[in-house]
């Protein structure tokens, strides 16, 4: 008997090509593309230098970063350190000072000021850390060069000294950078999964064909299935924002008016997706798994774990395809930044762009699908 229970099992399994797919293909894909785009190491760190000696030795301290690897130089021209780090356009910023080589020579202390954006503790720390002792390499190659020159430097050249500042996360709190991370995941969980899971029970217990025989218009019952959804999706951010702000003491710097804009366009996305898997889906398991690919390949590729800038090329541009990312660098920058519209400009078009054209595709295939 077992042998033939598990013969039917096996059948069962294979007689659906969708299940096929779930079962072999993705996590295949899965296993490939997150196997290089999950990577710890801190690479490409994008640095600003703003080099106000325009000397000899300050174009030999540039040189020196832009040869190391660990290192990717952002243009610094009409920029300041602010507006780089405001910006997201440097992860760090190095200022040599103003005659800088002439007080080395004159004997006097020179000082260098590392200033790093700290949002993501973990990775401000290493940067820095990086820079310095790059730094201080690059000073003991100089001193061993003046002294082999000039022996009687010896008792006249300082010990570089190095000012470090972090913007935006001071201390260095992890909590800082992984909660606002974290709503984003709950957001995309909350929502993904009861649209599409909501939908399909309908099916499944063949309550969707009795509705669609009433007077209620499409119109009615996808709003009926959606707005629940968002005003548990705002409740769950308030909460959310409640407990960062006063448990976890995270300073909420921005615009609620902002956050909940953004957050409204991001919702439309991932209504909208969980609205399509729907469509393709026949039972509630299918659903899950559908659900189940997409957020797992969304938090992964959003920047969450691990900074795009570590990530292959290729799959650097793949995450231009990932609503996640956008409302990751939103949401972080309103809590920490106190960044405007302005400022996100291009993360929020990018949101809206994904939200109206995933919604509306969606709409269009449910429509089709229960005509």
């Amino acid at each position: 008997m077992l042998k033939h229970l598990l013969i039917k099992e096996f059948k069962q399994v294979f007689r659906q090509r969708e299940m096929v797919a779930i079962i072999f293909l993705v996590p295949v894909i899965q296993l490939l593309i997150l196997g290089y785009a999950i990577n710890l190491d801190v690479k490409h760190v994008r640095l600003g230098i703003f080099d106000e000696d325009r000397t000899a030795l300050s174009r030999r301290i540039v040189d020196t970063f832009d040869a190391s690897g660990y290192f990717d130089l952002v243009p610094t021209e009409n920029e300041n350190s602010a507006s780089l780090l405001d910006a997201g356009q440097a992860d760090i910023v190095l200022k040599i000072p103003r005659d800088f080589e002439r007080d080395i020579g004159r004997g006097k202390a020179a000082e260098l000021a590392v200033i790093t954006d700290a949002q993501n503790s973990n990775t401000a720390g290493i940067a820095a850390a990086y820079t310095q002792e790059l730094l201080r390499n690059f000073w003991e190659g100089e001193v061993n060069r003046k002294l082999r020159a000039q022996p009687a430097l010896r008792n006249r050249l300082h010990r570089l000294a190095l000012r470090s500042q972090a913007y935006y996360n001071p201390e260095l709190v992890s909590v800082y950078y992984m909660v606002p991370g974290i709503v984003v995941i709950l957001l995309t969980v909350m929502t993904t999964l009861l649209t599409a899971l909501g939908i399909v029970r309908e099916k499944e217990i063949g309550t969707l064909e009795q509705l669609m025989v009433t007077p209620i218009s499409k119109f009615h019952f996808i709003a009926g299935k959606t707005v629940p959804f968002i005003i548990i999706a705002f409740i769950e951010l308030a909460v959310a924002l409640l407990v960062g702000t006063l448990w976890f003491g995270i300073p909420f710097r921005g615009s609620l008016w902002l956050l909940a804009g953004t957050a409204s366009l991001f919702l439309l996305t991932t209504l909208g997706v969980g609205l399509f898997i729907s469509t393709i889906s026949n039972t509630q398991q299918q659903a899950l798994f559908f659900a189940w690919f997409f957020m797992v390949f969304g938090m992964l590729m959003s920047g969450f774990f691990t900074p795009i800038e570590n990530m292959p090329q290729a799959f650097q541009f793949l995450t231009y395809l990932n609503p996640l990312r956008y409302f990751m660098v939103i949401i972080r920058a309103v809590f920490l930044k106190d960044s405007s519209a302005g400022d996100l400009s291009g993360e929020i078009f990018a949101l809206a762009l994904f939200g109206i054209v995933i919604f509306s595709l969606a709409l269009l295939r449910f429509r089709k699908r229960i005509a």
